[in-house]
Parts: structure tokens; sequence; C-alpha cells
């Protein structure tokens, strides 16, 4: 009896403890107040606007407006679950079979002006059984800017053009489901007038003016009347800008809250020096452009031809085959075009340049080329190709073949979200299923309970010698072989 007395007080102690935390530390966190943006840092240009209301309560806009209840998680952390979900796009399987992808909440870190993990939360609905089928998470990385942080314009506008991204939306009269956002150039005169060329090369007059911490434009787009106010939250040196915006078709009161880049256009082109080295996204993923004028993405995975043509852009093409998919060189007359990439540039700072973006592809199988949008990207330029060790990621859905001793075996490794969100890392050989991961800048696989690690000893276009060894054992030890890719691209210098 006095055991369980003893062993009663004291759960009620650490209950009381945990109490007496967690109003020390709601009393110690301040409560957000007033309006604030959740900006997307991995390239997407997500944007949401948060205005916070007594009694936990927030208002959530992006392009749509709802109420939202939010409470404290650890680690600073704050959850947002919307009071009615939001459609974000659907998928019809069947005529019976319909499922709406839906925003149900958001959570993110209370910190302001820093890279932080985001969560967005999503259900899916059934639309003919009315009912949620599955649930599931986006991660990425973010920043919260408070609406008082924001900056006030220094940037000269007056006799210069301005690239703005996601301004302007891509649509075709024969596809009606796709919209992409995309931005555009504008060029500002003085007495408030200017430009505004649309992706599509045609032309808007526009009237803007500033007014204290905003820029306002506004032009008229297929008939309909446009207001974009941007504000800035971050300078660039002296090339540009980052902006978050409020668009609004003045027309159909339609609004969305977006976020991007504005830079201004030098007097520059591309020439084969800037092209041939490593480019490299924000996002991770790179592509080394050759002399020979092929260029592979991440190292591993497909290889295309590439040329700089006569408006000064890089281009590139992905020559698919009905059978074989994506390949450089085709291996009869099936092979046909089905995408096109173009890469402007618009400026340069040291090793960083800032292209503008677009891109055409097919909707269906052999069908017509059609303009996707257009984005301005931040490219880190090196004239290094290729990898020196595994620290950054190279696999997407990437097969390669290991050869050694005169043996090949087959691998396949994959990076695929799971059921609840998260990214998982697998492989496949002959020796089975399981996983992969990155440790000081080694590969190391793990399948049926067997650990292998891989060493990077020297990087070639058509694959990488590594040495095999085991845990506790060491390169000088280790099995000397090679990762060979499957892309077709073939060695650099070409072999006599």
């Amino acid at each position: 009896m006095k055991i369980r007395i003893i062993t009663s007080l004291f759960m009620l102690s650490l209950l009381m403890l945990a109490t007496v935390s967690m109003q020390t530390y709601a009393a110690k966190s301040t409560s957000p107040i007033g309006n604030y943006f959740i900006i997307d840092s991995a390239g997407t240009d997500q944007t949401y606007k948060l205005s916070f209301k007594p009694n936990n309560q927030v208002l959530v806009s992006g392009d749509f407006q709802v109420s939202a209840q939010w409470q404290w998680q650890p680690q600073q952390q704050i959850m947002a679950q919307l009071s009615q979900p939001q459609n974000q796009f659907e998928i019809q399987l069947s005529e019976n079979e319909t499922y709406i992808h839906q925003l149900t909440g958001l959570s993110f870190n209370s910190k302001t002006q820093q890279q932080s993990p985001y969560t967005q939360h999503f259900q899916v609905w059934h639309k003919e059984t009315q009912e949620v089928v599955d649930t599931y998470t986006i991660s990425g990385e973010a920043l919260l800017v408070k609406q008082r942080q924001l900056k006030r314009w220094q940037s000269q506008l007056v006799n210069k053009t301005w690239e703005i991204a996601n301004i302007d939306e891509v649509t075709h009269a024969d596809t009606p489901w796709f919209k992409s956002n995309s931005s555009a150039s504008v060029t500002f005169h003085d007495k408030g007038t200017g430009i505004v060329q649309h992706w599509d090369n045609t032309q808007s007059d526009l009237t803007w003016k500033l007014k204290g911490k905003k820029l306002i434009l506004n032009y008229q787009r297929n008939n309909e009347p446009m207001k974009v106010v941007l504000r800035v939250f971050e300078y660039i040196d002296d090339i540009g800008l980052r902006f978050v915006a409020k668009h609004v078709n003045k027309e159909s009161k339609q609004a969305k809250w977006i976020s991007g880049y504005m830079i201004e256009k030098q007097d520059l082109a591309l020439t084969y020096e800037q092209i041939i080295g490593q480019w490299r996204k924000a996002s991770g993923r790179f592509h080394d452009y050759y002399p020979d004028q092929i260029a592979v993405a991440s190292v591993a995975n497909t290889a295309s031809k590439w040329e700089l043509n006569h408006l000064g852009q890089l281009v590139r093409e992905k020559l698919e085959h009905p059978e074989q998919g994506v390949v450089l060189n085709c291996p009869d007359n099936s092979c046909y075009v089905s995408c096109e990439f173009f890469y402007e540039l618009l400026a340069k700072k040291g090793n960083t340049l800032y292209v503008a973006h677009h891109f055409s592809s097919e909707f269906y199988p052999q069908g017509p080329l059609k303009m996707q949008g257009k984005w301005i990207l931040k490219i880190e330029y090196d004239e290094e190709f290729g990898i020196q060790d595994f620290s950054r990621n190279i696999f997407s859905n990437t097969p390669m073949t290991l050869e050694y001793e005169a043996q090949k075996e087959a691998y396949v490794f994959s990076r695929f979200p799971d059921e609840n969100g998260e990214v998982v890392n697998r492989v496949k050989s002959p020796a089975g299923t399981g996983t992969f991961s990155f440790i000081d800048g080694n590969l190391h696989t793990l399948i049926n309970q067997q650990e292998n690690i891989f060493e990077i000893t020297k990087f070639a276009r058509d694959g990488l010698s590594v040495c095999q060894y085991q845990p506790g054992e060491s390169c000088a030890t280790g099995r000397q072989a090679v990762f060979k890719f499957a892309h077709d691209a073939g060695p650099y210098p070409a072999a006599n």
C-alpha cells in the first residue's frame, strides 16, 4: 500500500511539474500578433499570409482565405489547423473515381527572418463517396517574415527593365485544366508609365506608383484589369531583390499571394565559357555542361544535348523513345522531342547567375509542345564537373551497374515519399532491397542487415570509381569497383 501511495504521489508531482513547465513556456513565449508571411525557400515560391487574431485565431491566405486555430508545439513550432480544407488540385482516374487533394493545415517555426523547416498538411477527399481516404504531408524550408519587417523601396526603377517572378499566368485555350505562374518582363518609364511583356510576347500598358513600402502595378491582361502590390523582404546586392506580393484580378475579384525574385536585366548574354561547367540550383539538382555539348543531370541521371542559340539562350532538348524513355541518341527513327528547355542570362554576380528559365512540354505522348511557364532561377556556377564524394544527393530513380573483377551487379537507387510524406532512400540490388544513406561523404547501403560502404576514389562522366568495404574496415583494404552510369554519355574526353 505504501508503494502505491508513493508511486501515485510521484506521478502527481511529475504531472504538476509538467503543467508548471508548460505554463512557464507559454508565459515566456510571446504569442504572435499581426501579419506574417510564410515564404517557401525551395524554389516553389509557395506563399501564405498569416493574420494572427486574439484567442489563438489566425486568418490564412494563399489563393484562398480561411480562418484557422493555432497552438504551440515543441521547439517553438506553431500548428495552424484550417477550419475548412482548401482544394489544391483534383485527379480523375475514372468516371466515378475523383480524388481532391486538400490543404488542412500548416506547421512552422515561430522564429522570423531565418530559414526553418515547415510542413503543409494535406488530405485526399474522394469526391464521389464524400470521405477522406488518405492524409499526407509535404515538408520544406521556409522563411517566416513579419509584415513590419518588410523594407522600403531603394531600387531605381525608371528606364530599366526588370524580370518579375510569378506575376503572369500561363494558360492554353485547348487545355482548360492547366495553369501555371510565370514571370513577366516589366519596363518602367517616368511619370508612372511602363510596359509589361508577357510570356507569349504580348504587351500591356502599365501604370505604377510607389506608396510607402509598396510598389503598385496596374495593367490589363486578356482584357481583364490586374493589380499587383509588391513589398521587399530582401535586397540582392545591386542587381535585384526578393518580394512578397498580393496579385488581384479586379474583374473576377480573385486574389492570391505570391513571392519571388525581381531582377534588373543587365546587358549580358550567355557565352560558351559561362555554360561549360556545373550549374547548381537551390533545390540541389544540377547539370554538368560538357564542351562536346552533352549535358548530364546530377551526374548519374539522364543525358541530353545542348546548344547556344542565336538569341544567346542555352537550349536543351529531352529526346524520348516510346519504349526506352529518355535517350541521348536515338537507336531508330521512332524518337521525338518531348521537352525543350531555355535559359536566358539576366544578371551575374561572381559565380552566381540569375537566369530566366522556361520550357515547353507535351501534354500527352507525341503531342504538340506547349509553354509550361517561365521562372527566375538562381544558379551557382562551378567550372569543375561531377562530384568528389556523396555529400550531395545524385539519386532520384537512378540505375547504376557495379562492376568489379569481371562481375556486374545492377543497382537502382530511388528517393520517394512514403505514406507520411517522408522521403525514403531505397536501393535494389541482386542481394535484395534495402536502404541507403550518406555519412561523411560516403554512400552506405543496408541490405538484408548487411552494411556496405562505398567511397569515391575518382569521378568520370561515365562512372564513379569506388572502393567498397564494410564497417570497421577502410578504403585501403576495400574492393576496387566502378559504378557505371546508364545515361550513355560515355567518357569525357571521349576514348580514342
